[in-house]
């Protein structure tokens, strides 16, 4: 019901008991929760599990269809089972970019908190019913692991594992060096706050004057898919020596390589860390 923790709402891995008992041994299964739980996917993680076989499974299909060799099959196959776990990285990017633009006003009404007499752990109860989520979310949830028994330090750590950003990391550092030698700690999160309110700022900027060379990594990446893709569709047979010989699937197999490698370079040139 709506009033257990979030903490204590169990899932199981799986509604099918074979299935359930495979994943609690299998290697890697904490991991694939920590990446759902980070992108608010409400999933169990069977089901994830078995999306991934049948993309895996339909790539498989379509590339034998089409006629591929063995080795272009595999590499279908990987994509299709990979296409889940690329949605799910994205939607974790996109909740880490949120709860970094909402982290100091967090840190702001946590400050409030302290000034006005009130606990520091009541402050984090505070910002998990004022403030929307994630932010509003993380929160409640290491205010209910606390409050549940389990020491403040741990309760923190998680925060910052849940949370892997560096402002987490520098603002629980911060928390636990207080408890230990003592501060002023309203005027140590007005001081966080406005540090990652600029960064922040400065982030927005560094996206505004990468743009275009994000734009041209897309579009250098996109334009030789779509082409053979419309040469596929529209000029079968032009394609279709590369699709036969065995120095065309070399070629192929060349040329996706060397496309991943330019993303890669492309993308490192216009990533600047802050």
């Amino acid at each position: 019901g709506e009033d257990v923790p979030e903490v204590l709402r169990k899932e199981m891995l799986s509604d099918m008991p074979f299935l359930n008992n495979l994943l609690a041994n299998a290697p890697g299964v904490r991991n694939l929760k920590l990446l759902l739980d980070q992108a608010a996917i409400e999933m169990q993680i069977g089901t994830f599990v078995l999306i991934c076989i049948g993309l895996m499974l339909l790539g498989l299909a379509i590339t034998f269809i089409i006629g591929l060799p063995i080795y272009l099959a595999v590499a279908g196959a990987a994509l299709g089972a990979a296409i889940p776990f690329m949605v799910a990285s994205v939607m974790r990017q996109r909740r880490f970019d949120k709860f970094e633009e909402q982290f100091p006003e967090a840190m702001d009404l946590l400050g409030r908190a302290v000034r006005a007499g009130h606990a520091f752990t009541t402050g984090f109860e505070l910002i998990g019913k004022e403030l929307p989520d994630p932010v509003g979310q993380e929160f409640r949830v290491a205010f209910q692991q606390q409050s549940l028994g389990l020491p403040l330090k741990d309760a923190l750590g998680n925060l910052a594992v849940r949370m892997p950003l560096p402002d987490v990391r520098i603002f629980v550092s911060s928390l636990q060096i207080q408890r230990e030698s003592g501060g002023n700690l309203g005027e140590i999160l007005d001081t966080m706050s406005e540090i990652v309110r600029e960064r922040f700022k400065l982030r927005r900027q560094i996206r505004i004057f990468t743009a275009e060379g994000r734009l041209s990594m897309y579009f250098l990446t996109a334009i030789p898919i779509v082409a053979f893709l419309g040469l596929l569709i529209f000029q079968p047979g032009y394609l279709s020596p590369m699709l036969t010989d065995p120095r065309g699937h070399i070629g192929l197999a060349t040329a996706v390589i060397l496309q991943v490698i330019g993303y890669i370079v492309i993308s490192r040139i216009i990533k600047i860390k802050v």
